[in-house]
C-alpha cells in the first residue's frame, strides 16, 4: 500500500509553520486503524498510567485514544479527508495549503528532530518491544517482535547514540 504524505503550511499568515501530514481518506479504514494504534501507544508512553487506577483522570490513555478516534470519525463519516501529523494532530484537508506531496510504502512521517531520543522498552515478562519518542512521535507498527527489530526501526529516525534501552 502506498501512503500519501503532504508537506503543509498550517496557516496562511505563518509561512514558516510547516509540517508533514498523512492523508487519511474516508475509504481507508485500514490506515485509520493503524494510525489509531500508534496514537494509542503514544498516549500510553506519554502518560504512562494504568487506566484501571483512576478511570476519571483526564489523562487516561484509553479515553484520550477514544476521543482521538471520535474526532477522526466526525470528518470521515461525512466523506471528508483529513491530514494527521506525526503526533496525531488533525487538520481538515479542504483548505490546507499543500506545498509538496510524496508517496511512501512506509507509514513514517518525514520528520526528524535534532534532539529526539527514542527509548526501546517492554513490559516485564512481555514478548514485544515498544518504541517511545521524547517528541511523542507516532510509531506504526507500535510493537516489534525482537529487540533487534525495534532497534532497526528506531535507527530510521535517530542515530544509534540517541537510542536508549529499558530492557
Amino acid at each position: 500500500m502506498t501512503y500519501r504524505f503532504c508537506r503543509c503550511q498550517c496557516h496562511p499568515k505563518c509561512p514558516n509553520l510547516q509540517g508533514w501530514y498523512l492523508e487519511l481518506r474516508p475509504d481507508d479504514a485500514e490506515t485509520v486503524m493503524k494510525v489509531h494504534k500508534g496514537v494509542t501507544a503514544t498516549y500510553w508512553a506519554k502518560f504512562g498510567m494504568d487506566p484501571h487506577i483512576d478511570p476519571t483522570s483526564p489523562y487516561n490513555p484509553i479515553k484520550l485514544a477514544a476521543l482521538w478516534l471520535q474526532g477522526v470519525e466526525r470528518f470521515l463519516l461525512v466523506g471528508e479527508t483529513i491530514l494527521v501529523n506525526v503526533n496525531g494532530g488533525l487538520m481538515p484537508f479542504d483548505g490546507a495549503i499543500i506545498l509538496e506531496t510524496i508517496g511512501s510504502d512506509n507509514l513514517d512521517w518525514n520528520t526528524r528532530f535534532d534532539d529526539e531520543i527514542i527509548t526501546i522498552s517492554r513490559w516485564p515478562e512481555g514478548k514485544h518491544y515498544y518504541l517511545c519518542s521524547s517528541k511523542y512521535r507516532i510509531f506504526v507498527p507500535d510493537r516489534h517482535p525482537t529487540f533487534e527489530d525495534a532497534n532497526k526501526a528506531a535507527l530510521r529516525f535517530v542515530p544509534a547514540e540517541r537510542i536508549k534501552s529499558k530492557c
